[in-house]
């Protein structure tokens, strides 16, 4: 063998060593990769029911009305989802189908809590929280003072079984039954409670 081949022989064997420790010396970093995702995922949950507990926003009910679509939703912020469909509070209802990020929706919204106050124990208001970011509808709640529990409905069904575009409110009568589509955002406070009283008998 002449010593140009073993010059190159040796230089080969050399390449061939540095690549086998460079390997085993990245084969660690392998497991603290993959175990990062698991970490991330609990705060996410925290940060939603602290969220929510700011707004102080109330249980969901159960269900709702069977005129609704046959869905489980879930709670916006936590806790247990809820059946559209399922049996009725026996209460009359008001569903608002809205979004943090529509504009007649945030213009509505001090009506519908000046109407939670003045209504409390006598209608009941749902929101159904359509296409919606949850820590945005959870910070958006708090703002408007929005304390009626809301079902996070990302595929918009309830939105589309009714209209194109939110707000749209649903008036539902003591036996669960929809009454009223009242599509488009409340004028004023006046026009909700006539509605309440024309559709849900219930004067206030």
């Amino acid at each position: 063998m002449t010593r140009g081949r073993v010059v190159a022989l040796a230089a080969i064997l050399a390449c061939l060593a540095a690549a086998l420790v460079f390997g085993l010396a990245g084969t660690p970093s392998s497991p603290t990769t993959a175990a990062a995702p698991t970490t991330a995922a609990t705060p996410k949950a925290d940060g939603l029911a602290a969220l929510r507990a700011r707004a102080a926003l109330q249980p969901c009910p159960t269900g709702i009305s069977p005129d609704l679509p046959a869905l489980t939703l879930p709670c916006l912020g936590g806790g247990p989802a809820v059946t559209l469909n399922g049996k009725p509070s026996g209460v009359p209802t008001l569903v608002n189908v809205y979004g943090s990020w529509c504009p007649p929706c945030q213009a509505e919204m001090p009506l519908l809590a000046a109407f939670s106050k003045a209504s409390a124990g006598k209608v009941a208001l749902v929101g159904v929280d359509t296409e919606d970011d949850q820590r945005l509808a959870l910070l958006f709640a708090k703002d408007v003072r929005q304390t009626w529990p809301a079902v996070v409905d990302d595929n918009k069904a309830v939105l589309r079984k009714y209209s194109s575009g939110p707000p749209v409110t649903l008036f539902v009568d003591r036996a669960g039954q929809v009454v009223h589509v009242k599509i488009g955002a409340f004028k004023n406070l006046g026009e909700l409670k006539g509605l309440t009283s024309q559709y849900l008998q219930v004067s206030l």
